[in-house]
């Protein structure tokens, strides 16, 4: 697109979490304006990609979500600017918890944020070829976005705006339609692997491991290079029967010790469920070849696939998502985990079909 001269004034780059769509979009913003860009990257070495790369170049201007008290980006810029160089693939709650332990509140862009935006960009730009917009997660603009729409369809000569997002449909149908869609895909599964045992020393196996359970996240995949995993399967195999043959005592115990591992180590383990749950469903329906699992959890699934239907997967998959967020704000563990066990062994028991 750039070496074509053909830059769109206002583009959408989706990804899923942990695509690195955020570090692209960067990435992009600082070929275009390159002094000496090659054919497939910047030089990374003139004045502007210095001052891109360490985010202080004086026409790259970014909006994040933010929480009470803060109302616009420019209140926390130095700590946006050290989250991101730490981890170019951070989540929304990742940043959250940057400005407030534990990020119990929900992100928003205000509209104090969106005038801002208004007033910067009809600034003439310093130095570069393109005064650079990034609006990272736009699925927190509400009714506030309709401020931006004129500037979204007509910026100022010599603007970029780049959204950067995780969801279309919960972007403002009135921006969608003002911007590119670029989609980026999530990372393959060999080059988390690649990076696990380059840049983390990770042996083989357990990068292996780690690129299965991150699914082309590799934002979890960081934070599972620190988490023992090596017990999830039997965590899980357990888990499972004790949700179907519903002793409390037995799923309390269970309860009881998930609970005391932490919550990373929780948000993780929920996620290899959910994993599991699907591979259940596609060993029954699917292609087995598909299937990312080893041995034990294969023959573990043989049986466990039984109880897993077109009735009851989209809500096991659902509770278990829900679970996530719910860690992540902070609930008790152990009275979700038992609700949570309840639930799943009401749909493992839920017409057991056989078509």
């Amino acid at each position: 697109m750039a070496n074509d001269g053909r830059v769109s004034h206002t583009q959408l780059f989706v990804g899923p979490e942990g695509s690195g769509n955020l570090a692209l979009a960067i990435a992009f913003a600082q070929y275009v304006n390159c002094l000496k860009p090659g054919i497939a990257d910047s030089c990374g070495t003139c004045t502007s990609c210095i001052k891109f790369e360490k985010l202080i170049h004086p026409d790259l201007h970014f909006t994040i979500p933010t929480i009470s008290p803060y109302k616009q980006t420019r209140e926390l810029a130095q700590d946006w600017r050290e989250a991101f160089i730490a981890n170019p693939y951070l989540s929304n709650f990742d940043w959250l918890n940057t400005i407030e332990n534990g990020a119990n509140k929900q992100g928003n862009i205000t509209s104090e944020e969106c005038r801002d935006i208004l007033h910067r960009l009809a600034l003439t730009a310093y130095e570069a070829k393109f005064k650079t917009q990034i609006i990272w997660q736009p699925e927190h603009l509400k009714t506030e976005g309709n401020i931006l729409l004129k500037l979204l369809e007509e910026p100022p000569y010599g603007t970029l705006i780049i959204l950067v997002a995780n969801h279309t449909e919960k972007v403002l149908p009135t921006i969608l339609s003002r911007a590119q869609t670029i989609k980026i895909p999530k990372l393959k599964d060999t080059d988390i692997e690649k990076a696990m045992v380059d840049l983390h020393a990770c042996n083989a196996q357990k990068a292996t491991d780690i690129s299965r359970l991150a699914d082309g996240d590799y934002n979890m995949a960081i934070s599972l290079v620190t988490v023992d995993h090596d017990g999830y399967f039997e965590r899980y195999r357990d888990w499972m029967r004790s949700c179907f043959s519903g002793k409390v005592d037995e799923l309390q115990k269970w309860v009881d010790e998930i609970s005391g591992t932490g919550r990373e180590y929780i948000k993780n383990f929920i996620s290899y469920t959910s994993q599991m749950t699907r591979a259940a469903f596609l060993y029954r329906y699917g292609d087995q070849k598909l299937l990312r699992i080893n041995d034990k959890e294969l023959k573990f699934l043989e049986k466990f696939t039984a109880f897993i239907h077109s009735g009851n997967l989209s809500e096991i998959t659902r509770s278990l998502d829900d679970a996530i967020i719910f860690t992540e704000r902070n609930a008790n563990l152990k009275i979700m985990f038992l609700n949570l066990s309840l639930y799943i062994g009401r749909q493992l028991k839920s017409g057991n079909q056989t078509s």
